[in-house]
């Protein structure tokens, strides 16, 4: 009688730490009389290129962030392993005058990072790939990750 007890109380004690499993994880559980736990079909594959694609900020308010930084931006590790995404201007959303007011008070900071640019082989590759110079540049903000955001004028 006393094993049976010690049974019934462990794989009670392990019905309800799987449920409580069950539940952290997000699947369902039927707690009555069994345990059925259904678990959809996942695809686990993550592609690094469009996550980082879809983290850009595509607004004014991120542009005007980065051009402060920009003359200042280390790019002697950025190489052609680097994910490098190019940010045209004319995709950006919101309003442009406090970028415009930015970028027009920093004229001597354009003129380093289009001299840091020039001298980074990846970005040149990337930028004349997408038929760009490094002097339609106007930011560049480096991610944590390693990653780079390249802001171009395409405005005509």
């Amino acid at each position: 009688m006393k094993k049976t007890m010690t049974a019934i109380s462990v794989a009670a004690l392990l019905s309800a730490s799987s449920f409580a499993m069950a539940q952290d994880a997000g699947v369902g559980v039927d707690a009555n009389a069994g345990v059925g736990v259904e678990t959809p079909a996942v695809d686990a594959t993550v592609n690094a290129g469009a996550n980082a694609a879809a983290s850009v900020d595509n607004s004014y308010d991120s542009l005007t962030s980065a051009l402060s930084a920009s003359a200042s931006v280390d790019l002697a590790g950025v190489t052609e392993e680097s994910q490098i995404t190019i940010v045209l201007l004319s995709s950006l959303e919101g309003e442009a005058t406090a970028f415009e007011e930015a970028f027009a008070a920093n004229a001597e900071g354009a003129t380093t990072l289009h001299s840091n640019v020039s001298g980074n082989t990846a970005i040149n590759a990337k930028l004349e790939a997408e038929g760009y110079t490094a002097d339609d540049v106007v930011a560049i903000k480096s991610n944590a990750d390693g990653s780079v955001l390249v802001y171009v004028d395409d405005r005509s």
